[in-house]
C-alpha cells in the first residue's frame, strides 16, 4: 500500500490519490471516489496548541479531563495528555470507555467527527453516530506491538483506535464485519476513512494492512522532513 500526501497541486494530487486507492483492496466502489475528496487541501491543528493551551477543551467542546504528564520507557509518553469520554457539538459522540490523547488527537478528533462524520452518517444512514468504541488509545509499545518496531503513535498519546460506531437507533457498525460490504454501512466506514487523511497524517483501516481488519486507526505523528506526508491507507 502506498502513501497519499496531500498536494498543493490538485490534479496531481487527485491522479496519486487514485492510483492508491485503486490499488487497495478495501475500496473496492470507484463511484465513490470524487475529485473534490481528493483534492482537499488539509486541515491542519489549531497553531495555537501547546502543552499549556488546549482550546478545543478550554472552551468546552469536549468533554476531557487534563491528566498528569505520562512519563514512561523508551520515549512513551505525552507532556499533557487528556482523558476524553465525548466529543460535544450539535451530535455529540459518546466513548465506550475513555481515551487518552494529546490536544492535537482531541482537538482533530472533534472537528473530523463535526466536519466529516456526522454529515456523512446522516447523509448515507439517516441519523447521527452516538457513540464510539474505543479499541485502544495511549499504549507504550512499539508499532503493531511488533518487537524491535519503531514506537507507536499510541506510546506518545497520539493516536486512537475506533473498531465501532453506533447509531442514534441503537445500529451497531463495526469495522470488522461492515468494512468490505456494499450496502451503505461499508460506504460510510469507506468514505470517512479516507476522509480522515485530511485531518491526521495516519489512517490505515482494514485496507491497509492485516493488523488493522478491525479497527480504523488514527494518528498525527510526523512523516518525511516537513511533516507533512500522510499515511492513508
Amino acid at each position: 500500500m502506498k502513501s497519499v500526501t496531500i498536494s498543493k497541486r490538485p490534479f496531481l494530487a487527485f491522479l496519486t490519490a487514485l492510483t492508491t486507492l485503486t490499488g487497495c483492496g478495501g475500496f473496492h466502489d470507484l463511484e465513490e471516489v470524487s475529485q473534490s475528496d481528493l483534492q482537499s487541501e488539509a486541515i491542519w491543528p489549531d497553531k495555537s496548541i501547546s502543552a499549556q493551551n488546549c482550546p478545543i477543551v478550554e472552551k468546552g467542546f469536549v468533554d476531557a479531563k487534563a491528566l498528569p504528564a505520562i512519563k514512561g520507557k523508551w520515549g512513551c509518553g505525552s507532556k499533557a495528555p487528556f482523558s476524553i469520554s465525548s466529543l460535544g457539538g450539535r451530535y455529540p459522540v459518546a466513548f465506550n470507555r475513555n481515551a487518552t490523547t494529546n490536544c492535537v488527537m482531541t482537538s482533530q478528533l472533534y472537528r473530523y467527527f463535526s466536519e466529516v462524520v456526522q454529515p456523512m452518517a446522516r447523509d448515507k444512514l439517516g441519523q447521527p453516530v452516538v457513540e464510539i468504541r474505543v479499541a485502544a488509545s495511549y499504549s507504550c509499545r512499539p508499532r503493531n506491538n511488533k518487537r524491535g518496531a519503531k514506537l507507536s503513535e499510541h506510546g506518545r498519546a497520539n493516536a486512537i483506535d475506533i473498531s465501532a460506531f453506533i447509531l442514534k437507533d441503537g445500529t451497531v457498525l463495526t469495522v470488522e464485519d461492515d468494512w468490505s460490504r456494499r450496502n451503505s454501512k461499508g460506504k460510510f466506514l469507506r468514505g470517512i476513512n479516507r476522509q480522515a487523511c485530511r485531518y491526521f497524517t495516519t489512517v490505515i483501516g482494514p485496507g491497509g494492512d492485516k493488523y488493522h481488519q478491525n479497527h480504523i486507526h488514527l494518528d498525527h505523528g510526523l512523516h518525511g522532513r516537513a511533516g507533512t506526508w500522510r499515511v492513508c491507507q
